[in-house]
């Protein structure tokens, strides 16, 4: 069976920290304030009446040349504009070449070594078993398995495109369903990418999945969900798999 992988904000704000500042009054516009006109009252006393006016007039003309002076600029008023938003590029609707998975001929390229430690303690059925070719070994944990992990290591640097895995114990037939079986797996690359495979409880053949060409020296398996053993079975709280095959291009 072979499954394809078809693989904020702006915060503004600013505290000095200062009581000062906290305890001034709201501002108001600049345009309003610096063009508005105080009146204060005026001190008769000593003055006629033509000299008041005449003092009046010469305050409404200062209060009319500052406000001109702070308010506009060349005529128009001056305005403050907020930056505006980067532009966000909207990705494409089509995927890129490297997002699709690969579908090309392949060979199987063999890791130069797997290793792992059972979580419930060492098991005689090691990681290795899975490179050997053999159909009568196996890798298997006792326990629930969720968490296990085997990690496979190549020669050098190969470029990966695949993975097939036997699920279950189809070393000892008779196990197959009273063990527990893995429902998903999470394959993670040296470079820390990784993907995760869904599995069939039921299917004992080699089950494959493809992804977008990855190069790696290495890669690790971890058991992510199983399902429960069968009902009454001496020993069969325990999950394995048969075979492990890595794909590369032909």
């Amino acid at each position: 069976m072979t499954q394809d992988l078809p693989d904020d904000l702006f915060r503004q704000g600013a505290d000095d920290g200062s009581d000062e500042v906290r305890r001034e009054e709201p501002k108001e516009p600049l345009a309003h304030r610096r063009a508005s006109v105080k009146t204060v009252p005026l001190e008769p006393r000593g003055m006629s009446p033509r000299v008041l006016a005449g003092l009046l007039v010469i305050a409404l003309l200062a209060a009319f040349a500052l406000g001109r002076l702070f308010v506009f600029r060349d005529g128009s008023p001056v305005v403050t504009v907020s930056p505006a938003p980067a532009a966000t590029a909207t990705p494409s609707s089509s995927p890129s070449s490297a997002d699709l998975a690969y579908s090309g001929p392949v060979v199987v390229v063999a890791p130069q070594s797997a290793d792992g430690q059972c979580l419930e303690g060492d098991s005689r059925d090691i990681p290795a078993m899975l490179l050997d070719d053999d159909a009568g070994t196996l890798w298997r944990c006792h326990g629930q398995g969720v968490g296990e992990q085997v990690r496979f290591t190549f020669g050098g640097r190969r470029q990966l495109v695949g993975v097939r895995v036997v699920n279950g114990n189809t070393a000892w037939s008779e196990r197959y369903l009273a063990e527990r079986r893995i429902l998903s797996l999470r394959w993670e690359f040296d470079d820390g990418s990784y993907f995760v495979q869904g599995l069939a409880a039921d299917n004992r053949n080699l089950q494959e999945v493809r992804f977008p060409p990855t190069q790696a020296t290495g890669v690790t398996m971890t058991v992510l969900e199983v399902t429960a053993p069968g009902d009454g079975a001496a020993n069969a709280d325990a999950v394995s798999l048969s075979a492990v095959e890595f794909l590369t291009p032909a």
